[in-house]
């Protein structure tokens, strides 16, 4: 009896086992990821606005990261099942970024005594949108991501057309924009970037021209300046000059612009510096508080205050609490909190995200622009949505064009 019970307890351990494992290579498993992916974004799309108006509590804004992580998991029991795919090598480079931040942060609150559960959090939200866009690009299909494209597309044009009206923002005041002030009543910077990359992904997968159209015609409206810069440019060279995008970027040309970006960082830093205000106006005609959009007060107010950071974050902590504002300024951000030495490390491993395509160069690139003038690494899900575009458009050189043909001869 004994060795029949056995026997049943192995059968029943072997029929789990086989259970289990049918359901990690199940279909079910990237169909739950596709959705709790939507869901994040609608979520964002719904709650971002008016959680940064105070109308709705942190428990129900963050509720889209605990839907991203259902994605992941759910992604993530499948990739693993059936292999890695795509987006490993910059999964890598990201994830040690991750692991670089994380052990300075601990070194510095362990020097400080000062425990932060907002240092934690930055680092999670640094994290999160790596891991969703890893697992993601293993689990779905090219056309499945096409899909999932276009559903963010679409809820966030709801998300923000709800945001302009009730913001009471109309046709007329859209109209009234300034592009020299940077004033518009549409401008957005929880959607510019989410319908930018967008842009970019509907620009290279152009089997329909109307989800590119619509991309860039609400980025334009959300008016962000160097995003309408960057949007104007995608549609053109899709249209126009479509073999741009297929060129391959030279390794000693994405060496460059390592160097030129940290450079760049250098000297937009010392030119906001209360030493060079006559120069800054000279330049510019403008004042360096008014140009940065007070990105220049808080610079010095950190140069003059003594300021001791306790891990990544934590300028922005005292940044909010100093100015009601946060430290906008990425990589000047980074030299702060986590020494000048890791903002080298962090541009020269995040530009190996762009992998060796033009395309890839160029939104990894607005990214990079980006975060010397302004922040991005803030924007959690627009970064995911580059992370899967790169890697996508990565893919599509090392199969020469066999996803591209898969999502145009499957996609709406």
């Amino acid at each position: 009896m004994s060795g029949f019970n056995a026997s049943g307890r192995d059968d029943a351990l072997s029929r789990r086992s086989v259970g289990l494992d049918s359901l990690s290579s199940s279909p079910v498993l990237p169909m739950i990821a596709a959705l709790f992916f939507i869901l994040t974004f609608l979520i964002k799309a719904l709650v971002d606005d008016a959680f940064t108006r105070g109308d709705i509590s942190a428990g129900i804004a963050y509720t889209k990261y605990v839907t991203a992580a259902i994605a992941c998991l759910a992604a993530l029991a499948y990739a693993l099942k059936n292999g890695e795919r795509v987006f490993i090598k910059e999964f890598n480079a990201l994830a040690f970024i991750f692991i670089i931040f994380t052990a300075v942060s601990t070194f510095l609150q362990v020097k400080t005594g000062h425990f932060s559960t907002g240092v934690l959090l930055e680092l999670f939200k640094f994290a999160i949108p790596i891991i969703l866009a890893y697992t993601m690009l293993n689990a779905l299909t090219p056309h499945a991501l096409y899909r999932c494209m276009v559903a963010v597309l679409l809820v966030s044009i709801l998300g923000y057309l709800l945001s302009l009206s009730h913001e009471g923002v109309g046709v007329s005041e859209i109209l009234e924009a300034s592009f020299m002030d940077s004033n518009s009543a549409s401008e957005s910077s929880t959607f510019s970037g989410i319908f930018l990359v967008l842009t970019f992904y509907f620009a290279f997968f152009r089997h329909k021209k109307v989800w590119l159209v619509l991309s860039a015609l609400f980025c334009i409206l959300t008016f962000k300046r160097l995003a309408i810069v960057a949007v104007l440019f995608a549609p053109v060279v899709s249209f126009i000059a479509p073999r741009l995008m297929k060129i391959k970027v030279p390794r000693g040309a994405i060496v460059a612009l390592k160097v030129c970006t940290v450079l760049g960082a250098f000297l937009w830093t010392w030119m906001l510096l209360p030493e060079q205000q006559y120069l800054f106006i000279h330049l510019f005609g403008d004042t360096q508080s008014h140009f940065s959009m007070g990105r220049s007060d808080v610079l010095g107010y950190f140069l003059s205050s003594g300021f001791e950071s306790y891990g990544y974050g934590s300028a922005n902590e005292v940044a909010k609490a100093v100015f009601a504002a946060p430290f906008e300024m990425d990589l000047t951000k980074i030299a702060f909190e986590l020494t000048p030495l890791v903002t080298v490390l962090f541009v020269w491993l995040f530009w190996d995200v762009a992998g060796d395509s033009l395309w890839g160069v160029v939104i990894i690139g607005y990214f990079m622009i980006n975060m010397i003038t302004s922040d991005s690494l803030t924007s959690n899900f627009c970064l995911t949505l580059a992370y899967m575009t790169c890697g996508l458009v990565t893919q599509t050189f090392e199969h020469t064009g066999k996803y591209m043909l898969e999502v145009s001869d499957n996609a709406f």
